[in-house]
């Protein structure tokens, strides 16, 4: 196992709380266009509408990060938030899922107990998924400017990210790409990551429990030998990360608060299982905020954005079957990459995002072998989205 030799000894939540508010989404595209009357004027065809994607063969997400380390983090799950027997936490994890299956995460989430449960059930999945996915990102676009910052080709400071709907698997993942790609940040006092976590719950407490667990080195066994305790060494050193949290309702935000938030030197944006929550709110306020977002974020910045597979969102009032859902990246796509249009020779409105991943259909498995965690582990089929402000 090399560098990643250590074991955890200890024994025995992104849903994303909702805002309200009272909205109105875009209408439809139209079916189809009324006839135009007049010399040399003829009938157009209607324009597209929106739709679902496809089921077809998923791609596979790449599973760079190594087992071993995998297993560190899942370690750090497991000793940071102890239990004696899974099945004694049931009951209310099947609360949390309850209110979690009715859209009602401001209920998920309203105590601590419960914001501990979700840590314990559903962080370490996504975590290791997004930890993946950040190494896919450092994999393929080495020349952005987060990516050169938390390889250390960039002097000027740690990377820093900012994370809309941010908890606890987003401090797992970043925890765990960090260390794969700097073997220096276990064991020495250097800032490589500085992340902000922005949502409507109060994660404070479980990412301080999470944050002092990957600068703590494992317990180990009295009978551990000699070299093992050597080797023995915290997954990060207690200055490598630096982990700010943040509890606001994000479509509340002004654009005078949003700029806030984002220092010059912000080089990713992330809403990991967030956006389609925000547009199931209101597709209004979610598309007011996509667009604040694009007037702050720094040239250069990326923006990923991860969801569940087939995410849609329906107009307000328009449930029940009334009206089809719009597809969450039909609705991302209309912001981030408005169709160009010629207005007094001049085409308007300018793209202001390059789209660098577009995947639609991506599964991630986990490996059969080498890995263990009592609540278990599940495979997760999603959508993947990166964008760079230009």
């Amino acid at each position: 196992m090399g560098q990643f030799d250590r074991k955890a000894q200890s024994q025995p939540k992104h849903g994303k709380p909702s805002d309200s508010g009272a909205s109105r989404a875009p209408p439809p595209p139209p079916k189809s266009r009324p006839l135009e009357r007049g010399p040399g004027l003829k009938k157009k065809a209607p324009p597209k509408k929106p739709q679902p994607p496809k089921n077809g063969v998923p791609n596979l997400q790449p599973n760079i990060l190594p087992v071993e380390l995998q297993q560190l983090i899942l370690d750090i799950f497991r000793a940071t938030f102890p239990f004696e027997d899974f099945a004694d936490l049931k009951p209310m994890l099947g609360k949390i899922n309850e209110a979690l299956v009715q859209g009602d995460f401001e209920e998920a989430l309203r105590t601590e107990e419960f914001r501990e449960g979700y840590a314990i059930r559903w962080s370490p999945t996504r975590a290791l998924i997004f930890a993946n996915v950040f190494e896919q990102i450092c994999d393929e676009h080495r020349n952005s400017p987060w990516v050169e910052r938390l390889l250390g080709g960039d002097g000027d400071g740690p990377a820093k990210a900012l994370c809309f709907g941010g908890g606890a698997a987003e401090v797992m993942a970043m925890a765990g790409a960090m260390r794969y790609r700097r073997a220096d940040a276990a064991g020495k006092p250097t800032p490589y990551l500085d992340l902000h976590l922005l949502d409507a719950a109060d994660w404070s407490g479980v990412v301080s429990k999470l944050t002092t667990g990957l600068e703590t080195p494992p317990e180990l066994s009295k009978y551990a030998s000699a070299a093992a305790r050597a080797r023995n060494a915290s997954f990060l050193s207690p200055q490598a990360l630096k982990v700010t949290c943040t509890q606001t309702r994000v479509l509340d935000l002004t654009q005078e608060e949003l700029q806030s938030l984002f220092p010059p030197d912000v080089t990713l944006v992330t809403l990991l299982f967030t956006l389609n929550d925000l547009y199931t709110t209101s597709i209004r306020r979610a598309t007011s905020f996509l667009r604040k977002l694009t007037a702050v974020v720094p040239t250069g910045c990326l923006l990923l954005v991860a969801d569940a597979h087939g995410a849609s969102s329906t107009a307000d009032g328009k449930e029940n079957g009334q009206e089809e859902p719009y597809p969450m990246s039909w609705l991302l796509d209309k912001v981030m990459l408005p169709t160009q249009l010629k207005v007094e020779d001049e085409l308007m409105p300018k793209r202001e995002w390059e789209k660098l991943m577009g995947d639609m259909n991506r599964l991630f498995k986990f490996p059969e072998k080498g890995l263990s965690y009592p609540a278990g582990l599940e495979n997760l089929k999603m959508q993947v989205h990166l964008f760079k402000r230009v």
